[in-house]
């Protein structure tokens, strides 16, 4: 299927690894014009240098989307470099793993604005762009943990799910200018992430690598864990003009794990 995303305009942000990266290649195999951002210059040359173009631009712009500053500035070189967006992808890395009780108020507020204001600016610069054009996309990378909370992550599952119920609310205001925003879950996920929340659990319970990655695994009625691109490819069809229809949606991308209501 050809999703249309030839010569499309998108920005991806914590695109130098993992999901992200899988992301921007993915929309550059599909012929996006793609400007690609992360905190890491070093990071995005090595991203940059590992994506397959078919024909779109491929741009890097080190940013932290924490920081507003950072945020005008890649806002300005989108605007100068492309005129427009047709899709943004938010991307933003994990917080630091802990109990309810074992952040303190410095690390609550960093995550927040890691993981909620930059969600809130970014769409804030970018979304106007789109409702004047009449056309645009937006996905956040989320996790399952809004729904289903991951021990050791209480951050990560507080905070995204403020995030969630934020473009949720977005979603509704904008969908007649056919803005669609929707927020991927993606669950146990193959990233270096993934393999940091193994070792903690680790170290522990006292319990092996081996082990601890044998029982996850075993939670999961797909009976793996998932691969970046199963999240990349669902993310380019929403990106594209493919989605008509699906908006303020939060969907999972867990093999199975999570169960919603019915």
């Amino acid at each position: 299927m050809d999703l249309g995303l030839s010569k499309k305009k998108i920005l991806v942000t914590g695109a130098s690894k993992g999901i992200g990266l899988a992301c921007a290649s993915v929309l550059a195999a599909e012929g996006a014009d793609l400007i690609i951002s992360s905190r890491s210059e070093d990071n995005l040359f090595s991203a940059a240098g590992s994506i397959v173009k078919n024909g779109g631009e491929l741009l890097t712009f080190a940013a932290d989307v924490s920081c507003m500053e950072d945020i005008d500035a890649i806002a300005g070189f989108t605007k100068d470099k492309f005129g427009h967006v047709d899709g943004l992808l938010i991307n933003t890395g994990g917080p630091p793993l802990g109990s309810a009780l074992g952040h303190s108020d410095e690390t609550w507020m960093e995550a927040v604005n890691t993981l909620l204001i930059s969600v809130v600016r970014l769409t804030r610069v970018f979304v106007p762009m789109m409702r004047e054009r009449r056309f645009g996309r937006v996905i956040n990378i989320s996790s399952t943990g809004v729904k289903q909370p991951i021990q050791g992550l209480v951050l990560s599952n507080s905070i995204r799910q403020a995030a969630g119920a934020y473009l949720k609310t977005l979603s509704a205001e904008v969908a007649a200018d056919n803005v669609f925003i929707n927020t991927l879950l993606p669950g146990a996920t193959e990233t270096e992430r993934l393999a940091s929340l193994h070792s903690r659990i680790a170290e522990n319970s006292g319990k092996s690598i081996d082990e601890v990655i044998a029982a996850r695994k075993a939670t999961i009625p797909a009976g793996n864990f998932g691969d970046p691109v199963n999240i990349a490819s669902l993310a380019a069809f929403l990106l594209s003009d493919r989605n008509g229809y699906i908006t303020g949606q939060s969907i999972a991308v867990d093999g199975g794990l999570v169960n919603f209501p019915l």
